[in-house]
Order: structure tokens, then sequence, then C-alpha cells
């Protein structure tokens, strides 16, 4: 009894020590049920490295009523922006930030998956605006995790992570894309093999005779 109990501590102990780590490319987090922060609940959001070591990213199921040709409507330039603007985060909630897939891009931005880029600096917004590409969506506010904080958040069990595409970040109708990511999620995770417990050895604990 007395090894049984040292080995449960032991495997207790090193999965506390365990720290989640994020996907290397850009990614979608997923929403998990449980969080309650009206910001997030049901949300999935694409989400890029900063050179920080902490990471950015944008809301995609959260449309607004209104585009920004709605927004000003005096200004022929902004008239071909007709999609709906939205909500990307509760940071900077008035700003108005980018996400577009181009080969090259016109400014300062955070790279996401292939030629998918996050614009947050005005001057890079403005150069979309004016020359904007084929595949370009708009957002007021974004999300912003310090380093390590997301990583905590996943480790509290907040979030789904799942690899990015160019479709389901440029899809038009997002009323079911949580619904449509949790199931995928919750698929990913009843098909995937339990982990292996970690080596004893590894917290410093040995059972008797070890």
């Amino acid at each position: 009894m007395r090894a049984a109990a040292l080995l449960a501590a032991a495997l207790v102990l090193g999965a506390g020590a365990s720290e989640a780590q994020l996907p290397e490319r850009g990614f979608f987090l997923v929403a998990k049920p449980t969080i309650l922060d009206p910001n997030f609940t049901r949300t999935v959001v694409l989400v890029a490295h900063a050179p920080d070591g902490g990471t950015v990213g944008v809301i995609l199921n959260r449309p607004t009523q209104q585009s920004l040709a709605d927004v000003l409507p005096g200004n022929a330039q902004l008239a071909r922006f007709t999609e709906p603007l939205h909500f990307g985060g509760p940071v900077e909630r008035v700003g108005l930030f980018a996400v577009f897939q181009a080969s090259a891009s016109p400014g300062q931005s955070f790279p996401v998956i292939d030629d998918v880029h996050l614009a947050l600096h005005p001057e890079t917004v403005e150069q979309l605006l004016i020359k904007p590409p084929a595949a370009v969506r708009l957002f007021v506010g974004y999300a912003g995790w310090a380093p390590g904080q997301l990583q905590a958040e996943l480790a509290r069990g907040d979030w789904w992570t799942i690899a990015a595409d160019v479709d389901t970040i440029f899809r038009k109708n997002t009323a079911t894309l949580w619904d449509d990511l949790a199931r995928r999620a919750r698929s990913v995770t009843a098909d995937a093999p339990l982990p292996l417990p970690p080596a004893v050895g590894a917290t410093g604990l040995r059972l008797p005779g070890g």
C-alpha cells in the first residue's frame, strides 16, 4: 500500500509540474463551456504569437450589426467594406484591426499561418483600407495574453486548441462556428490515446526496492 501511495503522489506531482505548450504556428482557441467571462463565452479566437512571448488574437464568431461603410457613410473610400465588423476582443475596443491574406504584409503585422496575417498597427490597417487584399476581415478590439498567461489558462482547462486553416478563418457564416469546432475538439480529445505516466524518477520519489 505504501508503494501505491508513493506512486500516486508521484503522478500528481508530475502532472502539476508540466506546463501547457502552445502550438508553434497560429491556432484557434475554442472556449470550453466552463468559461463564464462574457467576453469569451462560446467564442473561437484566432491566435498569433507575439515577439515578446505573449499571444494576441481576435474573436472570429462575434459579428456586429454594422459594417465600416455603415459607421463612416460619408467616406467613399470605405464604401466597399460592407461586411459586418467583428468584435475582436476586450482590448482597445475602439480600435480597428484586421486579419488578411496576402503574400506580403503592407506593414507591421503578426504572421498566423501561411500567408494569413493579423494587423494591430494603425499604419498597417490604413494601408489595408487603401488597397485591400482579396481576403480581409475587420475587427473592433482584440484579445491579448502576457507571456505565460495563456499557457496557464490552457493548463487550467479553459480552452481547446485546434490548428487554424484559411477557410475557417474567413468563413462568412459564423453562427455555428463554436458548435462545429467544439464538436471537432471533443472528437479529437476522445480519440487521443491516454498519456503515459511520467517517469517516477523525475519527481525525486523512489518506490521501495527501486
